[in-house]
């Protein structure tokens, strides 16, 4: 999806400079579209939502009933978006991670609230008690098909007949398509103008303000827990990346063609010599510093590097580029647009 959204934004901007600023409306007509493919799928009824999830091949259609009376979320960043949704839990997962989630993106931990009960404090299904979710009676599960969630929960929740929604969620297209089919769950669709189409109208206006001349080289890097890994445009920040028209260096790599993230070879960073570096952090924007300097601090090649040397090594924060920001996707999408054009801040 990220490369076929850059492929439509160089067309847009293709067409932008033949005919003229007219056709700016054009370029974001073709954004828009592109983003909502997903959400268009989405078949809302008076009394159901048909759509397809992440279950067997991802192909399969499924409808659930709206208004479910009790939802247990088995996945802490879809329990965020379902709330953003309007809707409400009577189980989910616990634990620090969990909960800082929950007070981030709801305005509270939600594991304190009445009626809530913490299922399991991992989103690892190995590690869930079948017994006490099934307990609960829900109406409804909804839960990841990262690790063994779904596996876990499939067999007895349909023995039990209890609807479950198979979630795959990685970047905004994934997103607006969820919101659509939750807000309409929850007899909340009045939130699918107010919340999705806000952060859609925003983040269009963001990649249409973009530039398509003198753009940046980039390298982008992931800072897991104790390596680092450079990104590509199959990634969620590398798509971004590409999108705003700068030039990812890791796309031109031999190995890069349908790989997410690559090792780093300082020696081909540095013959590209890009004009940004960009980290993306797994914990924290202090755990990546230390990480960098303790992998990278001391070697010529790395201190040699025109971005380094410059100022020019960014760190993108967590809750906004590796958890799930839902509606506040613009606010990433303006967080990396200023970094590559800095302009656009003033």
């Amino acid at each position: 999806m990220k490369r076929i959204l850059a492929s439509i934004l160089a067309a847009a901007a293709l067409t932008l400079t033949a005919c003229g600023s007219g056709e700016n409306n054009t370029e974001k007509t073709a954004i828009r579209d592109e983003f909502l493919a997903k959400a268009n799928e989405v078949v809302v009824n008076d009394d159901s939502v048909t759509f397809t999830d992440a279950s067997g091949d991802g192909s399969t259609e499924i409808t659930i009933a709206k208004n479910p009376g009790k939802t247990i979320n088995l996945y802490a960043s879809f329990t965020t978006l379902w709330y953003e949704a309007g809707g409400s839990v009577i189980g989910c997962i616990g634990g620090s991670t969990a909960v800082e989630l929950y007070n981030d993106y709801i305005g509270r931990d939600i594991t304190a609230d009445d009626g809530v009960t913490v299922v399991s404090t991992s989103s690892a299904g190995k590690k869930w008690d079948v017994e006490t979710i099934l307990a609960l009676q829900p109406d409804l599960i909804i839960c990841s098909t990262a690790m063994s969630g779904y596996s876990t929960i499939e067999a007895p929740a349909a023995a039990a007949n209890i609807p479950l929604i198979a979630v795959e969620y990685n970047d905004f297209s994934d997103y607006l398509k969820w919101f659509k089919v939750f807000c309409n769950l929850t007899g909340h669709p009045e939130l699918w103008d107010s919340v999705a189409m806000k952060a859609l109208d925003e983040v269009v206006s963001v990649l249409a303000s973009c530039p398509t001349e003198d753009t940046p080289t980039v390298f982008s890097m992931f800072s897991g827990a104790d390596s680092l890994e450079a990104n590509t445009s199959n990634t969620v920040v590398g798509g971004m990346i590409s999108a705003m028209n700068a030039s990812n260096i890791v796309d031109s790599w031999g190995d890069a063609s349908g790989a997410e993230r690559l090792d780093i070879n300082l020696e081909t960073v540095y013959a590209a010599d890009p004009d940004i570096i960009i980290v993306q952090c797994h914990a924290g924007v202090d755990s990546a510093k230390e990480l960098v300097a303790s992998q990278y601090g001391s070697n010529p090649v790395w201190q040699e590097l025109r971005a380094v040397k410059e100022g020019r090594v960014y760190y993108l924060e967590k809750t906004l580029f590796h958890n799930k920001p839902n509606s506040r996707f613009a606010e990433a999408y303006t967080t990396l647009a200023e970094i590559l054009y800095p302009e656009l801040a003033k």
